[in-house]
């Protein structure tokens, strides 16, 4: 009688560990997701406001109706880098905003004259900015100037091209 109670018991052992095996591999097991990553919506565009994070940085200005860039029924607007770009000079200054590639994106710049503007009085909602420093700007006045702009004062500027300023690229969306 023991020969066969051992086989029972085997046969019995062997059946439960298949049975387990199917269970972990083959039956669909409901993960708890209270730790999964949430996917975080953009705002829609038309829902943005300066100083917003999006497209690679922060939203610097919203087109208004009469401005170049703006479409009835869309929201276009000024994106700055979320910081500063600092260079030896101009030329270099215009180079290292072409070759800015925040948020994956290739067509960064460096601001006109005008849009530095809307940049220094959006200071304080883009961040990030020199209180006491000059920034760039790419509206060229002659091949030795260029204009800059006082974050201090909010004054623009013809800086000597080979003077050392900061630089803030911005894109359009």
């Amino acid at each position: 009688m023991k020969p066969m109670t051992n086989n029972f018991i085997s046969i019995a052992g062997k059946a439960l560990a298949v049975a387990a095996l199917f269970c972990t591999t083959l039956l669909p097991v409901k993960v708890p997701t209270a730790y999964a990553a949430e996917p975080v919506a953009a705002p829609a565009p038309s829902q943005l406001k300066a100083g917003e994070s999006y497209g690679g940085g922060k939203v610097a200005y919203i087109f208004k109706q009469g401005e170049h860039g703006y479409v009835a029924g869309q929201t276009h607007g000024l994106i700055a880098a979320a910081g500063d770009l600092e260079a030896d000079h101009w030329d270099d200054a215009v180079k290292a905003c072409k070759e800015y590639r925040g948020g994956g994106f290739s067509d960064w710049r460096m601001p006109s004259k005008d849009e530095l503007s809307k940049l220094y009085i959006h200071r304080q909602s883009i961040g990030g900015f020199k209180d006491h420093h000059y920034y760039w700007s790419s509206t060229e006045s002659d091949k030795n100037d260029a204009w800059d702009q006082s974050f201090r004062t909010g004054a623009h500027n013809l800086g000597y091209k080979l003077d050392a300023n900061f630089s803030r690229p911005v894109r359009t969306f």
